[in-house]
């Protein structure tokens, strides 16, 4: 007897849609089956003019950040797992990639331990951690990178910039030295890891930085100068081209935000590389001038929004297979802090973004842009389980895998609001039109979230194993 049935619904795999019966047996999907075909039961959920898609996955998230206060005052903190995951799995999104900040003379195991005993019990939904390397990378870290890998976690987060003024950036320094990166891509290229990069030319930025405070222009309308589309086209390319000279290093480009950066990731996946780039749907749906309302810095993550060519050229990316995933960069908290900053120095990054994700990328994806279901649960779920090791567990509407299913209903008119979501205050998405909603999510087999509400376990979140996959790695057309 299988636990638990989803029957009627429009289901989403990954070579159609259709109507199909979905079997769920020990937290598996079991069965996935013409419908009436299905043996019997326990629990039989009718889910009959639902458009059924994979959990959503993010892979870029920031939970328990520290964020300064730019009057001096104690730093706030972004929200928790406790939040996050419980928001997530409202939204349809069963998965989350978070990252170790390391100190700099902790291990990177003692760092994973310590981060995922904060996690564990403490999240609804699956998740895992990119590992931050900052700085110059020891000679004991690089030698402690083979055996993250082999625990599970295959991704390492690096900065090309100190993103802020330098005097802004207490500690170790964010940005990654180029002679360490190289070390980081040789460990990656050996080992089976990738390099998740935060790409930026450090000296463009902090030169305009100087530029703007030298001629009194530091208002945060004019981060588009700070955070450039010139600065993001040069530094993909010198990272693209460290990669493929020391044999072609996986590379995952993080927000990508301008069409220099979409143009330097179409080229290199023509000649075969393993490069991968991720954008969020506040810069392929917002831009530079958003900034110009009176509280425009809500919009704002790093790097900056960018001009409507730009936006139009990460859709073209995302309907040529140039852009592989949307992610959030959520970093969750009140309307209060993510206001307060009003200086291209101090403006608060991140965003609230998580739970109308999956409504608002499937709204754009499929009902207005006119791609295919199958293009909407890649961008949200599969290519991000493929690229960072969850596939074939996650990922995907097939049998064996993880029966994290989202069931939305379509063909609605509704608009977003604070009001209706569960992760703050505010949302920057208010008043947006959406003509999805999720209704149901189940992780792992489990009904976590109906209509609005979770119903899940609070605690019930686990940390899934991630393996590289050889396509991956290897850079054909598999994402």
């Amino acid at each position: 007897m299988l636990d638990r049935a989803l029957v009627g619904g429009l289901v989403v795999t990954p070579t159609e849609t259709a109507l199909l019966d979905i079997g769920i047996k020990d937290g598996r999907i079991a069965m996935v089956v013409e419908p009436g075909s299905l043996p019997e039961a326990a629990d039989v959920i009718d889910v009959s003019g639902r458009t059924v898609v994979p959990g959503g996955i993010d892979p870029h998230v920031h939970c328990d950040l520290s964020i300064e206060d730019p009057d001096g005052g104690p730093p706030a903190v972004s929200a928790g797992p406790e939040v996050v995951g419980q928001a997530a799995l409202i939204g349809g999104t069963t998965s989350l990639i978070d990252f170790v900040w390391k100190d700099e003379a902790e291990s990177i195991e003692k760092a994973t331990s310590r981060v995922d005993s904060r996690w564990n019990g403490s999240c609804a939904s699956d998740y895992s951690f990119h590992v931050v390397l900052r700085g110059v990378v020891s000679r004991e870290t690089l030698a402690q990178m083979p055996a993250a890998i082999a625990d599970g976690f295959p991704s390492f987060k690096v900065f090309t910039t100190n993103v802020f003024p330098h005097d802004a950036v207490g500690g170790v320094p964010l940005k990654i030295d180029f002679g360490s990166l190289k070390e980081v891509l040789e460990v990656n290229l050996a080992h089976g890891g990738i390099a998740s990069v935060h790409a930026e030319d450090d000296d463009l930025v902090m030169h305009m930085y100087r530029q703007l405070a030298a001629d009194d222009r530091m208002e945060y309308t004019n981060m588009p100068e700070v955070h450039s589309s010139l600065s993001e086209d040069l530094s993909f390319r010198r990272v693209i081209r460290l990669a493929e000279k020391i044999g072609g290093s996986p590379i995952y480009f993080m927000h990508v935000s301008a069409a220099t950066g979409v143009e330097a990731i179409a080229e290199a996946r023509a000649k075969g590389l393993p490069v991968y780039g991720e954008t969020l749907h506040q810069y392929a749906l917002h831009t530079q001038d958003d900034y110009f309302e009176h509280d425009g810095m809500k919009y704002h993550t790093y790097p900056s929004l960018k001009e409507h060519a730009d936006t139009a050229r990460l859709w073209r990316g995302v309907a040529e297979k140039d852009i592989s995933t949307f992610a959030t960069d959520e970093q969750c908290t009140s309307y209060a802090i993510k206001t307060q900053g009003r200086r291209v120095d101090d403006v608060v990054g991140g965003n609230t973004g998580i739970e109308p994700r999956m409504a608002i990328l499937y709204s754009e994806i499929v009902d207005r842009r006119g791609m295919s279901p199958q293009r909407f649960a890649e961008v949200t779920s599969t290519n991000a389980a493929k690229i960072f090791g969850l596939y074939p567990q996650k990922g995907a509407i097939q049998v064996g895998a993880d029966a994290d299913l989202v069931a939305l209903e379509t063909g609605v008119d509704r608009m977003v609001t604070a009001s209706d979501l569960h992760e703050s205050d505010y949302t920057p998405w208010e008043g947006w039109r959406v003509t999805a909603w999720p209704r149901l999510t189940l992780l792992r087999g489990e009904v976590a979230a109906h209509d609005g509400s979770f119903v899940g376990n609070p605690s019930g979140g686990r940390r899934v194993i991630r393996r590289m996959s050889p396509e991956i790695r290897g850079g054909n057309r598999y994402v």
